[in-house]
C-alpha cells in the first residue's frame, strides 16, 4: 500500500476522528478510542502500526492541529486551550507546543496575528487583494 493510499483509508480517517474529538474533549487514552470505535486496544494498535503510525504519534499530531487551529481563530487564553487539550499545566502544553512548532504558542498567535493583518487592513479600506 502507498503512501497516499494509506492517508485515504477511511478506518484511518475514522480514528483520527475520533482522536482529534477526544483529544478536545480532554480525556483521551488507547482504551477510550478503542472503545468509540469497538474494537480493542490491542487491535486499534496493531491497524495503526500496518499504517506506519502509533497511536502516540497520532494523539500528538492531533492536539497539534487543534491547538494552532484554537490559536489562529479563537480569543482563548492558552491556559484555557491546555485545559482543553487535557494538559494539566499551560507549561507542560507550552514545551509540547513548542516542540511540534519551534515557537511557543505566544509567539505562534502574534505571527500568525501579524501575518493576517495586511489583509484585514485592505478589506477596512475596500480594496481587494490582488492575485
Amino acid at each position: 500500500m502507498t503512501r497516499r493510499q494509506k492517508r485515504r483509508d477511511p478506518g484511518l480517517a475514522r480514528v483520527r476522528s475520533v482522536v482529534a474529538g477526544l483529544a478536545l474533549a480532554g480525556t483521551i487514552s488507547l482504551e477510550a478510542v478503542a472503545g468509540h470505535l469497538g474494537t480493542s486496544p490491542r487491535t486499534l494498535q496493531r491497524r495503526l502500526n500496518q499504517h506506519g503510525i502509533s497511536f502516540w504519534a497520532l494523539l500528538e499530531h492531533s492536539r497539534f492541529e487543534i491547538a494552532a487551529a484554537l490559536l489562529r481563530e479563537t480569543d482563548l487564553k492558552v491556559q484555557e486551550i491546555a485545559a482543553r487539550l487535557g494538559y494539566s499545566t499551560p507549561s507542560g502544553f507550552a514545551r509540547a507546543f513548542t516542540k511540534w512548532s519551534g515557537a511557543s504558542p505566544s509567539a505562534f498567535r502574534t505571527l500568525r496575528t501579524r501575518q493576517q493583518q495586511p489583509v484585514a487592513k485592505m478589506a477596512r479600506n475596500g480594496q481587494k487583494e490582488s492575485t
